[in-house]
């Protein structure tokens, strides 16, 4: 508590000495895959490894973000996600539609949602919006429930199946039987969706225990802060200080707060450590490659930037098929010839955490800042 009180009051003099007025947003068109991302992000955060892959979302310059939808309207309301979203809409100079998701879990794996308040409406709104006025296929990347997406498809199956290229969700158990939280959100969501028919790749968020044979079908890894962080631009630093020490908008401005000076206060939070899922998917969304350079890992989008870049497969997407029933339990079938899903699969255990862990800090570390 101490430490956050310094902390305020030092943030405070530094917006007052230090603050640099940002450049202004501009909309930006990449070219690339263009993307329709969905998160629990909040703020103050639940967890706050979703401003890191709000960060590598935004560092994929191949990912042509379109839309933003806030998942759990009802949590939104509380803790609004629309600030980190704004950092980070502001560091980058990117100008995106964002939206809040359904209020409340949907009824049946079939439910529209449609009586829902119309202040819920928002993210599935933005959504088939989105998809009409797309010119090519979109990819769905979300984390934390499947409600808004499975409520679009039940309104409107034919476009999302028409529509999208590929569905992203990090979700799930493949240790049949399992429980895990993004599901408990909304079980008959998860269950909507796994039917819906939908080119799904499932990235499972668990098992992680090395001695379960199932752990090789989830994405989890972690790192410790600095490990990542230590060659970040410094606005964005700030931006997961502002994160991590839940820093409240009515005390100091979100925005403001990316020009201060904070490097004195990175102990706070450079020793913590972050437990991590959804990283694999927006590497493949993006098309990334992984290379070993020496002890270093890239993740690169063409060619090997070094010529001894060594190219390894950390992970994989094999056919599966996976049955969901209404409370989201789920039992899983590789190999079979009826799949249904894409299912992520570590193919090389040994190295997949500290691979992540490196290709993330390279990320990080070429951010695309425009706000110095």
């Amino acid at each position: 508590m101490h430490n956050r009180i310094l902390f305020r009051t030092y943030l405070v003099l530094a917006l007052n000495l230090a603050a640099v007025p940002g450049q202004s947003a501009q909309p930006v068109n990449t070219g690339g895959v263009p993307v329709v991302y969905c998160s629990d992000l909040f703020h103050p955060h639940g967890d706050p490894d979703d401003h890191f892959d709000l960060a590598t979302l935004f560092a994929l310059p191949e990912l042509d973000v379109k839309a933003i939808l806030l998942d759990q309207g009802a949590h939104q309301a509380k803790n609004p996600g629309r600030i980190p979203v704004e950092q980070m809409l502001r560091l980058t100079g990117r100008r995106v539609p964002c939206a809040t998701g359904l209020a409340e879990k949907l009824k049946s794996p079939t439910d529209a949602a449609r009586e829902q308040p119309k202040e819920a409406q928002g993210a599935v709104e933005l959504f088939l919006k989105t998809l009409r006025e797309a010119k090519q296929p979109v990819t769905y990347i979300g984390t934390g429930s499947a409600r808004d997406i499975c409520a679009a498809f039940n309104r409107e199956p034919e476009l999302l199946k028409r529509k999208l290229a590929r569905v992203y969700v990090s979700i799930g158990n493949a240790d049949n039987g399992g429980r895990e939280w993004n599901v408990d959100l909304d079980p008959k969501a998860f269950a909507g969706l796994l039917r819906s028919g939908l080119p799904v790749y499932w990235c499972p968020c668990f098992p992680i225990d090395p001695a379960n044979t199932n752990a090789v079908f989830a994405t989890y890894w972690k790192f410790r802060h600095a490990e990542v962080l230590e060659g970040a631009p410094r606005s964005l630093q700030n931006f997961f200080i502002y994160a991590l020490q839940t820093v409240s908008p009515a005390e100091l401005d979100p925005l403001k707060a990316l020009q201060a000076d904070l490097r004195l206060w990175r102990h706070l939070v450079w020793k913590m450590e972050r437990n991590m899922w959804s990283t694999p998917a927006l590497l493949h969304a993006a098309g990334r490659n992984i290379y070993r350079v020496d002890d270093k890992w890239y993740a690169f989008g063409g060619p090997p930037r070094t010529p001894n870049a060594q190219k390894v497969e950390l992970f994989t997407f094999v056919p599966a098929r996976v049955e969901v029933d209404d409370t989201g339990m789920s039992r899983k079938f590789v190999g079979v010839p009826d799949a249904n899903v894409k299912l992520f699969k570590v193919t090389d255990p040994s190295a997949y955490g500290v691979a992540m862990r490196g290709c993330l800090a390279d990320l990080l570390g070429r951010f695309p800042v425009t706000t110095r």
